[in-house]
């Protein structure tokens, strides 16, 4: 049988952030409709040079290094530290602040891989933590002790480490 149900929810096109786009298909519902929703630009990926622009930070890939460590910091028996090198462009009005630890996250050949503080001592250019004015850049980099034999990197990046928006980077060796 039939049960009237009041509306959950009514949503038109202006409730649905830009670069997000659904489709409806038919169902056995008590709506007659089913709705699946997908963020355009969650699903895009970025690589070296490419710039992934987010609402108040942009970042931008540019090298990628590998080193054997120096004399007081070695990576472990079969490893090697690798750097990523990245630019990170305010382009709010406010200042804000970056953690190397809480804006990114990084998997190596689909396996979760943590920011290495050793690696970090290794890759003394900058790191990518601190303020950064309004319009103003920071560059610094993002490091890593991986297994030698690794072939792909996949780096998101956030605004903030609330944000759910995010930029995916895939680095392949």
């Amino acid at each position: 049988t039939y049960e009237k149900r009041k509306a959950v929810a009514t949503l038109t096109e202006a409730n649905i952030e830009p670069n997000w786009s659904w489709n409806t298909t038919l169902a056995k519902t008590y709506t007659g409709a089913r709705y699946e929703y997908t963020n355009n630009d969650k699903n895009k990926t970025f690589g070296l040079n490419e710039k992934a622009e987010l609402d108040v930070l942009s970042f931008t890939i540019t090298e990628i290094q590998e080193s054997k460590g120096n004399e007081f910091f070695k990576p472990e028996d079969g490893n090697i530290f690798v750097g990523i090198k990245i630019t990170i462009e305010n382009i709010s009005d406010e200042e804000q602040y970056l953690s190397s630890l809480l804006l990114f996250e990084a998997y190596v050949d689909d396996i979760k891989c943590d920011y290495s503080i050793n690696a970090a001592c290794v890759f003394t250019e900058g790191t990518l933590d601190g303020s950064v004015a309004a319009g103003k850049k920071l560059v610094g980099w993002y490091s890593l002790e991986l297994p030698k034999d690794w072939s792909e990197i996949e780096l998101t990046a956030k605004d903030d480490w609330t944000s759910y928006k995010k930029a995916t980077f895939i680095l392949n060796k």
